[in-house]
Parts: structure tokens; sequence; C-alpha cells
């Protein structure tokens, strides 16, 4: 399909040759005259993925079964980010994984945690035990607040067959109506030395539940990205290749935030399609769709309805579709011709592969993205999925490719693919890193400073003034340290 978008003239007010097809070390970020005299001074980092979800920091997590599940979603979330649980979950769990992010951090619990006051102390146990928690919220059967369970009333209790009832703290307890404030609701946590204020209408019904360890929670991350109600932000992946309208409806419903329709060539008829039936079912949902890698390819799903698109074919650490495939331009010029096509046509951009420090992530900015996705680097966190391996003196995390040999070997074992595939995709082992939140910190860090030296005082400023010029491997090997 021909478009009649050039980015010529984009190119050219970006210092950018329309030959050769240049990536990250290619192309260094010209400074300015500043007025800005410290990084700290840049407070705002906020960036738009649809018309109606804005991140906090420009970073947003892969989806890839060894960098997110629900732990990296809350990480990324509490930090202004975003975390997109990947698809190779069954449906049930990345349901659950949804929730998990959703009951992570609230202002208000709508549905806290309950049991019943007349069943057993085993069954109160192994329900605390299933979710990982230790109180639970006693109802009758409509819902009407008989008391509390906490650690305090059954630490020392051994007779499992006891009925709740008989081990709670029973009303009155303290409560407060529905509607109150989250300063009100703070005072009376600090004023009675409670942890749990339960929200109770006039007749007595469980309406929800404020808890002091997510008000702690609410100072000590002020950037989080949160819904309507207080919960944290996620984001989750679609299977092409399933009932992908039956798991849009299941996962919007458990509180998905922003849905990722992702495959390898999003630029066919087939996801294009897919792309018009999700968004016609959830217009307000933001949709994001990937991979793609030219102009042509984001006009043809703009049209379709998609709000921001995943632009990268092999730049990614685990990916060696460029090499099997001959397929995939270099990441600058593909974000670049892309931004082209998408500023004119109200799409937002997330650059996927090649981010390997602060330097990368100021690059795809000023070339055109919104937000870059990471999986390498986030791939070594305590947050991300698998086990702490140890070889020799170092400490290591499983990372691979959604296309490598052992990957497909899983999904052949779960049912979800039948037989491999040429691989085009690598596995390996990727140093330990600390928490996500140090990479993120060390990302933004570096995009602050970098925007200081452009002097921007936001993303769009920063967009809008940052220009590159081409270097040469000499001048490469010059950036280099020495010592």
């Amino acid at each position: 399909m021909k478009t009649n978008l050039s980015f010529k003239k984009y190119f050219e007010e970006k210092g950018l040759p329309l030959q050769p097809a240049l990536t990250f070390d290619d192309v260094q970020i010209i400074n300015n005259i500043s007025d800005i005299s410290s990084r700290s001074d840049i407070k705002n980092l906020k960036t738009p993925l649809s018309r109606s979800f804005f991140l906090n920091i420009p970073l947003v997590s892969a989806n890839m079964d060894t960098v997110t599940d629900s732990r990296m979603a809350i990480a990324l979330a509490r930090l202004g980010g975003l975390g997109f649980i990947h698809q190779f979950f069954p449906l049930e769990q990345r349901i659950s994984e949804v929730m998990k992010v959703k009951r992570a951090d609230n202002t208000l619990v709508e549905e806290p945690f309950t049991i019943l006051y007349s069943v057993s102390f085993s069954e109160a146990k192994e329900k605390m035990a299933k979710n990982g928690i230790s109180s639970l919220l006693v109802i009758d059967e409509k819902r009407h607040l008989k008391g509390i369970l906490t650690s305090r009333d059954y630490r020392f209790k051994t007779d499992g067959n006891l009925p709740v009832s008989k081990i709670m703290k029973p009303m009155p307890l303290i409560t407060a109506a529905p509607g109150i404030s989250r300063k009100e609701a703070e005072r009376i946590l600090e004023e009675n030395r409670i942890e749990k204020l339960p929200i109770v209408d006039k007749n007595g019904l469980l309406k929800g539940l404020i808890t002091a360890k997510d008000i702690l929670k609410e100072k000590e991350f002020p950037n989080a990205i949160k819904d309507a109600k207080g919960r944290l932000a996620v984001g989750v992946a679609l299977r092409l290749n399933s009932d992908f309208l039956d798991e849009a409806k299941q996962l919007v419903a458990a509180g998905a935030d922003v849905l990722l329709l992702d495959t390898a060539r999003a630029g066919s008829t087939r996801v294009g399609e897919a792309v018009k039936k999700i968004k016609k079912l959830f217009p307000k949902t933001t949709l994001v769709v990937g991979n793609i890698d030219t102009p042509e390819e984001v006009e043809f799903l703009a049209k379709a309805g998609a709000d921001s698109v995943k632009v990268g074919i092999g730049p990614g650490a685990a990916c060696k579709t460029q090499e099997e495939t001959g397929v995939g331009l270099p990441q600058i010029y593909a974000v670049a011709s892309c931004a082209a096509a998408a500023k004119k046509l109200g799409m937002n951009i997330i650059a996927d592969g090649g981010i390997r420090n602060g330097a990368c992530l100021a690059k795809a900015l000023v070339a055109g993205a919104n937000a870059v996705m990471v999986g390498s680097l986030l791939a070594g966190t305590d947050e991300a999925p698998g086990i702490l391996l140890k070889k020799g003196n170092q400490l290591w995390k499983v990372y691979r490719g959604s296309a490598s040999f052992e990957h497909q070997m899983d999904r052949i074992k779960t049912g979800s693919l039948d037989a491999i595939r040429n691989p085009e995709g690598e596995s390996g082992l990727i140093p330990y890193s600390g928490s996500a939140k140090s990479v993120a910190d060390g990302l933004t860090g570096g995009l602050r400073s970098s925007m200081s030296y452009v002097g921007a005082r936001d993303l769009n400023e920063y967009w809008k003034k940052g220009k590159f010029v081409w270097r040469t491997n000499a001048g490469r090997e010059e950036g280099r340290p020495r010592v």
C-alpha cells in the first residue's frame, strides 16, 4: 500500500539523511543554549499512549515471559510507567495477574477479601494463604460486616474446626461511611492507631476498605499511574490466534487499562480487521498494536483505530528476525519514519527494542517515540519472573526471545503452538541488575540530563528542539571511555 505521507522534510528538520538507514550509535543529539541549571529541575516526563491515557515516565515493560508478570507491572506503575502482562499465560492466569495489580495499591479497595462468619478457621487460613494476606473482613450472607479476623486474633489458635465467629474481633469496629475523603480516612487511622478502616453504609453493609498501607504507598509513590478508582494501571497482551474479542472482554472486565495486540507482522490485513473489531467493542480503552517499522503501516493501523503502535522489527537483544529474514529497519530510522506519519495522524509511538541505556532512550524520544519498551534491561531485575541463578561469582536470570527455540518448546507443551518454527529469537542468561526502580531511575536520569543539554523542560519540547548529527565510527570511538 502506497502512502502520500512524505517524511523527507521531517528527516531534514531532524538532521537525518534519507539514506543510509541509521540506528542509535550512528547519531548524536545536538546540545543547545539552555537556561536549565540542573537536570533535577526537570520534573515533567508525562507522555501519551492515547488521548485519554498518559504515562508519567516514558517507559513500558516488554510483554515477554521473562520480563513482565504482575510484580513487574506493579513496580512500573508505581514509578509512573506501565507493565504489559505477557500473552503466553493462559487467559485465566492473565486475568489473575491483572487483578493482582489492581489489588496492589488502592485509594479504596472496593472488593476487599472477606470470609463468612460461619465458616471454619481452617477455611479462612486457606483463603489467606492463597491470596498472600494475613487478615479478612468477616461478613454474613447479606454482606453485613460482623467483625475482622487478623493475625493478632488467631496467632496461637491451632483448632482448625473453630468457626471464624469464635476467633474474630467482633463489631463494633471503627468504620467510616462511603464517600469519606482520603485525608479524613488518614486522620481516623492515625488517631485510632489502626491499620484498616472498613467502609460501611447506614444499613451495616460492607462497601469497601481503606488501609494505612495504601495511604503510605500513595506518599511513597506520588508519580504512580492509577485509574479513575485509584488502582494501579496495567496493560495486558491479547493472543491474536485465539478468540481475542472474548479475551478483551474478560481482561477489560478484570481491570486492564491498556490492551496490546502483539504479533510479528502487525501490518497485515488480518491485524487491521482485528483492530477494528476491538475498537468497536472498546472505543474508550487504549489499544496498542505492534510490531511495525514503516509509515505506511502507521497509516494503515491508524485508520483501523489503533491508539499507539509498537515500532521495531528485530532490534531487541534476544531477537534475530533481521538476521533470519533480512527484514527490519535500523531503529532510529524506523522510529523517525513512523513518527513522520504518526504526528500527522494523532498516533503515538512506542519504540520497541535496542534500548541499552539512557542515551538510547533519549535518542528514541528525539526521533519521535512517545515511550520506549524495555526488555533485556528489566529481565535481570528482582521483579522479573524467574529465579536468580549463581554462576561463578555473578548472579544471573534467564532471558529469552518470544520466538526462541526454548520458548517455542514451552508453548508446544502448553498447547499454544503446534510445531517448532524457524527460531527468530535467542535464549540466555542476563546479569542480575537489582530493582526495576534502579533501572528506571538510571534511564530517566540519563534522559533528564539530555533534556537539560537540549534546553527542554518537557518531552514535547524535547522532541521539537531535539536534532541529530550523523557520526562516524571514529566519532563513536572517541565518545567511549578509555580508562
